[in-house]
């Protein structure tokens, strides 16, 4: 299947790997590219223990890279999380300068201005794709001159937007407002999807919590095994963080409008939902947890995602969690996806 995205990735099909941390390794991110997607290496990926050494962070992320190049000579991409500032915008900065060095493909750049170093990475010869949750957003980047934009809804598991618009609406007010190509991100799973985000004007989709549950991700069983058992109400959207107030500089923050993080449904978060009658913030989820030991990883999410302690409700996924049952291969995955896109645009066309 050929799309504009397709075009500019140089891949076969027009699925790119949503990047997720701890999870999308070198391994599971040359799958998806041997199978004619795009991987994409998350934050923290291959790691098994946090660290806050901003050059051991870089150091990281080029084996990661050195890696998928001896697995696959296909195209990837690499995640990076662009901070305002301090010692996560040095985390940023070291990695992208890795990346350049390493001359990756693809950047897919989140949570942050797509002015800042859209130039930069272009001129190090990186198609530069930008992560958004809105139309403002997206004209935003285009504004910036990225080559083409992730519009992402609520539905997508970890981080979603301040706006928590819906895939199914977001993309198609994208796809009006802006003349660069569009994924559609959040909630995706199938092939069907595959053809409806197509019908809505994307050029492709951006695909997380479905490779999960596949043999290369290094996720640990019990995660995978969550996933393929949750049903269509086992996930919940937790605000999470605040916006800015105009004009502060990131410096006042407003509690009118917050961004949230999608989470499996855990016992943990039922019974903070039936103590707060419903309302759940971030920040409830750590009150009274010892932190996490360096033999778990050190982190919330490492503990849940790489070493599966039921016990640090941290189980990030998306929707599509009711659209999976089975834990195939990635390159199953693609195969299946297509496959069943092929058969709804058949489907579609045979309509009289």
């Amino acid at each position: 299947m050929k799309t504009k995205i397709t075009e500019i990735l140089g891949v076969e099909h027009p699925i790119v790997l949503a990047a997720m941390a701890w999870v999308t390794n070198a391994e599971m991110v040359a799958a998806i590219s041997e199978a004619g997607g795009l991987g994409t290496i998350g934050p923290n990926a291959g790691a098994r223990v946090v660290t806050r050494d901003v050059q051991e962070t870089g150091e990281r992320l080029r084996k990661q890279i050195q890696s998928v190049k001896k697995f696959t000579d296909k195209p990837f991409a690499v995640n990076f999380v662009v901070s305002a500032g301090g010692l996560e915008k040095k985390f940023s900065e070291c990695c992208m300068k890795v990346a350049m060095e390493e001359r990756v493909p693809v950047a897919i750049v989140s949570q942050g201005s797509p002015s800042a170093y859209t130039k930069q990475l272009q001129e190090a010869g990186m198609k530069v794709i930008h992560v958004c949750a809105s139309v403002t957003h997206a004209l935003k980047a285009q504004k910036a001159g990225v080559d083409a934009i992730v519009a992402s809804g609520t539905e997508g598991g970890g981080h979603s937007g301040f706006d928590q618009n819906t895939t199914f609406c977001l993309v198609p007010q994208v796809t009006r407002a802006v003349k660069i190509p569009v994924i559609a991100g959040g909630g995706i799973a199938n092939g069907r999807q595959l053809t409806a985000a197509l019908a809505l004007g994307a050029e492709g989709v951006y695909v997380g919590t479905r490779f999960i549950a596949t043999r290369e991700c290094p996720a640990h069983e019990t995660f995978k095994k969550v996933i393929v058992n949750s049903k269509d109400g086992d996930t919940v959207s937790i605000r999470h963080g605040m916006v800015a107030k105009p004009g502060t500089g990131n410096r006042e923050f407003t509690d009118e409008r917050r961004g949230s993080l999608r989470m499996v449904l855990t016992d943990k978060i039922r019974e903070i939902l039936i103590q707060k009658a419903g309302h759940i913030d971030f920040n409830d989820l750590s009150m009274g947890q010892d932190p996490v030991p360096m033999e778990k990883g050190g982190s919330a999410t490492a503990a849940a995602l790489i070493y599966g302690d039921p016990s640090v409700p941290f189980w990030a996924a998306g929707q599509s969690v009711g659209l999976i049952d089975e834990i195939i291969s990635c390159a199953e995955v693609i195969k299946k996806m297509m496959t069943e896109a092929e058969q709804a645009w058949q489907n579609l066309t045979n309509m009289s």
